[in-house]
């Protein structure tokens, strides 16, 4: 009998973490007024710390599914079983809410297809998991230093991305190297990277690298300078993912987890981590179920945000209980 494989707890914090991100992006409306500046900057404070969470999702792909030996047809098979049936379920759900609410087949489409959808991340994902063996024999054969290359390129079409500097350039072609797929490649670079000086320092320069961006996130927000022209692909974003990624995966090395991992608090994270991809989908419906009952009150919104994160997690983990379902429940 093949023994249980150890989870690796700051992969789950990660990804608790993500999809909570995920959930705050789309909580917007259960805010009140926001009527000062302090309001309007701690609400953007809070929405853009959510802004995190799809590049994490891709970062902890990379670094489980990069420099691996695994046969290709088996890798396709499992990866899009792991993400399409759980998808094709909850879509569906998604969709008969939509025509029997708003019985507007043309949105209804607009939600399968991504545009404009929470949706769009399962497209990008068949995206990325059908590079993935790609750029996975490739790092196999070159190690760090060919996710150094990688990330150097990929790094360039970001900062040209982040001050539209691409019409200046227009046969300067680098989309091979540009999007979501260097956020696999980061995560997996981070994750193996040996950094000359202690834990602890390389922890605390994860947390001020993820304040220092976010701040300019916020800042670039605020004060509406269009700088940043897409949400995930621009050089703060790419800093906090990568400050988050480092502070939370050494917080774990220096031992900060240990009495976490086994106690109440622990398990709920480890089961949010493993209902993560379901959830990425179920809080839809809750989100709309909720909006119905929305008191709009900026002090009872986290009563309104600890429901909506308990039931979408609630629902794909009592999906997977029901016989024959689980494979559509994204756990």
């Amino acid at each position: 009998m093949n023994a249980k494989k150890e989870r690796i707890f700051y992969y789950d914090f990660l990804r608790a973490f993500a999809i909570i991100a995920v959930i705050i992006c789309h909580s917007d409306l259960f805010f009140g007024s926001l009527n000062t500046p302090l309001q309007i900057i701690s609400q953007m404070t809070f929405h853009d710390i959510g802004r995190i969470g799809v590049p994490i999702f891709l970062m902890i792909s990379g670094a489980l599914l990069l420099n691996r030996d695994y046969e290709l047809s088996n890798f396709i098979k499992k990866r899009f079983a792991r993400i399409v049936y759980p998808f094709l379920f909850w879509v569906l759900l998604i969709i008969i809410g939509i025509l029997i609410t708003m019985k507007s087949y043309t949105f209804a489409w607009n939600t399968f297809i991504g545009t404009p959808s929470i949706t769009w991340y399962f497209w990008m994902l068949i995206g990325i998991y059908l590079a993935i063996p790609i750029i996975n024999t490739f790092i196999k054969e070159y190690k760090l230093k060919g996710c150094e290359y990688f990330l150097i390129i990929w790094f360039i079409t970001i900062i040209l991305t982040t001050f539209n500097s691409y019409p200046l350039f227009p046969d300067f072609k680098l989309d091979y190297f540009a999007n979501y797929i260097g956020y696999p490649v980061l995560g997996y670079y981070l994750n193996n990277k040996e950094f000359k000086i202690d834990d602890v320092k390389v922890c605390i320069l994860g947390v001020v690298i993820l304040l220092l961006s976010l701040a300019t996130f916020v800042y670039f927000d605020y004060n509406k300078i269009n700088l940043i022209k897409l949400i995930y692909l621009n050089v703060p974003m790419v800093f906090m993912a990568s400050g988050m990624f480092l502070f939370i995966k050494y917080l774990d090395k220096i031992t900060s987890f240990k009495h976490v991992k086994n106690n109440v608090i622990g398990k709920i994270i480890v089961s949010i981590s493993i209902c993560s991809y379901g959830m990425y989908f179920s809080h839809v419906i809750v989100l709309k179920a909720l909006s119905m009952i929305n008191p709009h009150s900026n002090l009872l919104f986290p009563v309104m945000f600890v429901m909506l994160v308990f039931f979408s997690w609630l629902l794909p983990y009592i999906v997977s209980k029901i016989p024959y379902l689980k494979i559509f429940s994204g756990l």
